[in-house]
């Protein structure tokens, strides 16, 4: 064992002296932020033809990391042309090496932190493989343009860029075979940054970035730029080329161009910047549509399935019925009747038999091939019947391919390259020309027409857009692809023999959707847009009419829906709630007005005054309703009317049960019983007495009356019971003072009390006397006891003075 593996060792250290010494081997791949980036700004040509000699490569090197860089090589490498598409995939997302030619590399100076320089390589196409890419096949091959450098002491890959390079002619090869059919979607579409208004009310934008986008040289500005220019109308490219327009996107613009308000995050408003940009844009955006093929996508493009399967169905109708309408109308240009492209090409069988499903069979919709359970036949091009969940009915299906699909949006960075596609720049749609051409020399043009469909989120600008058309036309004049019209496709429907497929929503695509809470919160919201629309009475020529109050804010609560929310929940409720808040902010302005203060009530039965306000632009018939009345009694208020923006004055009666302050809430209904604004708490004042606190009165009162009887009667019987055999103020039949003896003599005043207790009314006075009779001795003290004893005593008093 230990001389077998000598052996190993002498043979490897033979070989690699073997090896030339000129020959710089690769650095090992760095596995994560080196701190040096590669900026390619441009690859000439993107379609390499027989006429084609040398690839130019521009860009720019950046050295972001905290040292400085030395040892700088760059070079452009290749893979073989690739065969499968498992290979093109494996190329799209990184995992090819691309280093069946590695020429030498070209040395650039060190960089110092934070430096950067720019980066030129001028490279043949044909020749050794040492200096150049050495082409010798026709086909797509892995392009990358790899920088190795030295770092701290440490040399390896620091930056690439990866791509595909079509190579559809060299000299004396052949060219491509016979053309393929082919479509591009051209999406035009931004996220949604509208809140639902009503008419008389200022167009509000949760940011202003649509300025920038509309003016000349920003991103919506761009793209309709170079469809004019790369694609006119008439040109062979055109023909090919279907327009995808988001309506809100449209519509947003129109109404920019009468002004516009902003609202930031904490509320304020602040004047947009850009009515004139958005006129601008939407005229050139008209004048270069007219005549060309038009699809429209659902408004907002939103989430269709997400909605279907939350139960908002009827706003998914809506968004594809409102779509094609206002497209039209704001385009000025017919729109493909009864076509749907939803987002990522998919859908399920409830959604495609709610919006996508025409009674006379003529429905068609734009969808990924790996939507269709198609068992073996592995389709990514073709025209195929879908059956409809009742098999009764029957849609036209245009497929399109999900490998060109995924090379236009692009795979993200890896720890080994990056790639440009999908984003800003003339890079962003390279991948996606290098796959259309893998297709056009791989494909059977017999099988149906290939769709370049990228995603409806799609982040390229106008400088992409131009590479991408004019890499197409490239494709068309070298006779690798001749265009096919979308409308065409769908007008010639499938083939008689084809076996109608049926739909397959892939897991992948599912996880993406807009969440069921989100939904649900828009479902709300569309409930009381609804109870407004119920509590609504129009009057010809009175206010707006409702179509044109209640249909714009249900489109509004398609925002929170819109498929540019998808894989973001956050994102996607954060739209949700900043929508259904400004349709509470509509619904609460139908409410009872707070009064500057409480209500004082002075009689039993006061009417209590109420002001009704309408917010909206049209006549409301609500009910007026008081709550929490503990100490109110209120008879039935009659349904009000309340004009548009206006109020009226409700006179509610009322009969007050209780005095003192107390709460009453005042709502306002539909007259169904819907709620609208919340309620409004009144205080209410009373001065009157209540039912109880009568009683409680009247009863005092009678207490009082019957104590005062009580103290008179027991005077009087106290005024009779003096003149007993006990002495007083009268004697018996024999004493002096009885009828027939003569009147007693008058009374002597009464010397001043020393002690006793003091004299009231009640007090009764008894004669003190000597059993002889009045005398000197005698004298008239208070009765306090009850009987006197003895003369000068008494049994409760004690001795007299």
């Amino acid at each position: 064992m230990r001389a077998a593996a000598a052996l190993l060792a002498v043979l490897a250290v033979l070989l690699l002296g073997a090896a030339p010494a000129a020959a710089e081997p690769e650095a090992p791949v760095a596995e994560r932020d080196t701190g040096l980036r590669l900026d390619v700004t441009g690859v000439g040509p993107r379609i390499v033809t027989a006429d084609s000699s040398t690839l130019v490569v521009t860009g720019q090197l950046t050295n972001t990391g905290p040292s400085a860089v030395s040892a700088i090589g760059v070079r452009v490498q290749r893979s073989d042309p690739l065969r499968t598409e498992a290979a093109v995939r494996d190329a799209l997302a990184g995992d090819d090496a691309a280093d069946a030619v590695t020429p030498d590399f070209t040395d650039l100076p060190d960089l110092a932190p934070g430096a950067s320089a720019p980066v030129t390589l001028s490279v043949p196409l044909t020749g050794p493989a040492a200096s150049t890419l050495a082409l010798t096949r026709v086909g797509v091959h892995a392009l990358l343009v790899n920088v190795n450098a030295t770092r701290d002491g440490v040399r390896s890959r620091m930056a690439a860029v990866r791509m595909l390079l079509p190579v559809l002619g060299l000299p004396g090869q052949p060219g491509a075979p016979d053309p393929h059919p082919t479509t591009v979607l051209y999406p035009l579409v931004d996220p949604p940054r509208r809140l639902p208004t009503v008419p008389g009310e200022p167009v509000t934008l949760t940011d202003d970035d649509l300025a920038a986008s509309f003016a000349p040289g920003g991103r919506l500005d761009g793209l309709v730029d170079a469809l004019a220019t790369r694609a006119p109308v008439g040109s062979p490219l055109r023909a090919g080329v279907c327009v995808a327009v988001d309506p809100e996107l449209v519509e947003t613009a129109s109404q920019m161009s009468g002004g516009y308000q902003v609202r930031a995050a904490e509320g304020t408003l602040t004047p947009g910047a850009g009515a004139d940009a958005a006129r601008a844009w939407l005229a050139k955006t008209s004048t270069t549509l007219r005549g060309s093929c038009v699809l429209a996508l659902p408004q907002s493009d939103a989430d269709l399935v997400a909605l279907v399967r939350s139960g908002a169905s009827d706003l998914a109708a809506r968004a594809v019925a409102d779509g094609r309408r206002i497209a039209g109308q704001l385009l000025g240009t017919p729109v493909l009747a009864d076509t749907v492209w939803p987002v990522a090409g998919a859908l399920d069988e409830p959604t495609l038999q709610d919006v996508a499903t025409a009674e006379d069979g003529s429905s068609a919709v734009v969808l990924a091939a790996d939507a269709l359970d198609q068992g073996g036949a592995a389709r990514t091009a073709g025209v195929l019947p879908i059956a409809g969940p009742d098999r009764n009915t029957t849609t036209t299906a245009v497929l399109t391919d999900p490998l060109l699909t995924e090379a236009a949006t692009g795979a993200g960075d890896t720890t080994a390259s990056r790639s440009p596609a999908g984003g800003p720049g003339p890079l962003g749609a390279q991948d996606a020309l290098g796959a259309l051409a893998f297709r056009a020399l791989t494909a059977d043009p017999a099988a149906g027409p290939l769709v370049l469909a990228p995603p409806h989120e799609w982040r390229i600008d106008g400088q992409g857009a131009a590479a991408l058309l004019e890499g197409v036309g490239r494709l068309i004049s070298t006779g690798a692809v001749e265009p096919r019209a979308l409308g065409a496709s769908v007008a010639a429907g499938p083939a008689p023999e084809a076996d109608r497929e049926r739909l397959v929503y892939p897991l992948r695509i599912g996880a993406q959707e807009i969440p069921p809470a989100v939904v649900r919160n828009l479902t709300a919201a569309r409930d009381d847009v609804e109870r407004l629309r119920a509590a609504s009475d129009y009057e010809v020529g009175v206010g707006a009419p409702p179509d044109q109050v209640f249909d714009p804010l249900l489109r509004g609560l398609l925002r929170g829906a819109s498929a540019q929310w998808r894989g973001r929940p956050a994102e996607a409720a954060a739209q949700a709630d900043l929508v259904s808040a400004r349709i509470g902010e509509l619904v609460g302005s139908v409410r009872v007005l707070q009064p500057p203060g409480p209500f004082s009530l002075g009689t039993r039965d006061a009417p209590v005054p109420l002001t009704v306000a309408n917010g909206l632009p049209i006549t409301m018939t609500v009910r007026v309703e008081l709550t929490s009345t503990a100490g109110l009694r209120v008879a039935p208020i009659p349904v009000q009317r309340v004009p548009p923006l206006g109020r009226v004055q409700v006179r509610v009666n009322a009969e007050v049960l209780r005095a003192g302050q107390f709460t009453v809430e005042a709502a306002v209904r539909t007259p169904d019983g819907g709620a609208l604004g919340e309620p409004t708490r009144l205080q209410v004042r009373s001065t009157v007495y209540g039912t109880v606190t009568i009683w409680l009165t009247a009863a005092a009162g009678a207490l009082l009356v019957l104590l005062a009887g009580r103290r008179i009667w027991r005077r009087i019987r106290g005024d009779r019971s003096g003149s007993g055999p006990d002495g007083g103020t009268g004697g018996g039949p024999s004493g002096p003072s009885g009828p027939d003896g003569p009147p007693p003599p008058p009374a002597r005043p009464a010397p001043p009390m020393a002690v006793g207790p003091p004299h009231d009314s009640s007090t009764q006075v008894r004669r003190v006397m000597h059993p002889a009779g009045p005398g000197p001795g005698d004298r008239e003290v208070p009765a306090v006891g009850p009987h006197v004893t003895r003369r000068g005593m008494s049994s409760a008093d004690g001795d007299l003075p």
